[in-house]
């Protein structure tokens, strides 16, 4: 398997180390590596499939430290062969070998993996924001720009127009605004809804190599954003934040 796949894939779902803990799930049937997973503080949930990974038996194991598995990535070569081992039945670790360089991650126990929580119903998007090259590079560029600033905010101005926030305060505060375009038939927005900035900046910058993506939103509370190429589907739950003044 090449090791730049195995690197996007956990940058997708690890968001630039905001989530650590996963598990893998190897489908052989349809010859994939999926995750599922989710932030401590439960408010973004990640699904991300590896499509057209290496040729293994179904298995399902843990990943505790995201971050230590990608540094020993770092020294193999462009091609990587995985290897599960196991104890009693049980996958202990992963040997991973290329041009003759072998490096053994032990996995986690599962139960010690934070259980992601289930979508019983997906909503009805009332608003859909196309992310277009232009809108992701102005929203990276003002994430960056107010680097303490972790909360954005969709409202409407006093014309009715829908903006989105970062730095929305009902105080003095820094902040920018900014003007957002919408799918047509998809533009109404019935309240205030907060989401957490830094996992939808993370999202957008892990997913670059992918494009036509839209941002929906319900009044619910809930926002998904979903991005497909012929390597890799990834799906992004952001959960809304309440009780922000």
């Amino acid at each position: 398997m090449k090791k730049q796949l195995i690197n996007s894939f956990t940058d997708k779902y690890s968001l630039n180390g905001l989530i650590e803990s996963v598990k893998w799930s190897v489908v052989s049937a349809d010859n994939q590596i999926k995750t599922s997973s989710t932030s401590d503080d439960k408010n973004i949930l990640a699904f991300v499939t590896l499509k057209d990974a290496a040729k293994l038996s179904d298995i399902e194991f843990g990943v505790n430290d995201t971050a230590k598995l990608k540094k020993m990535l770092g020294v193999l070569g462009d091609e990587v062969e995985i290897v599960p081992n196991t104890t009693n039945d049980k996958i202990t670790s992963i040997t991973l070998t290329s041009e003759g360089t072998e490096v053994q991650y032990v996995t986690a126990d599962l139960s010690v993996i934070p259980p992601v929580p289930t979508l019983k119903k997906i909503p009805v998007f009332n608003l859909e924001i196309p992310l277009t090259k232009e809108f992701v590079s102005t929203f990276v560029k003002a994430k960056s720009a107010l680097t303490d600033v972790d909360i954005l905010t969709l409202t409407k101005d006093k014309n009715g127009k829908i903006k989105m926030i970062l730095g929305f305060s009902n105080t003095n505060s820094n902040r920018i605004n900014l003007d957002i375009k919408t799918v047509e038939g998809k533009d109404s927005l019935g309240k205030i809804l907060h989401y957490n900035a830094k996992y939808l900046k993370e999202i957008l910058t892990s997913n670059s190599d992918c494009e036509n993506a839209v941002l929906k939103v319900s009044d619910s509370g809930i926002a998904h954003v979903e991005f497909d190429n012929e390597s890799f589907n990834s799906n992004y739950y952001l959960l809304e934040i309440k009780n922000v003044s």
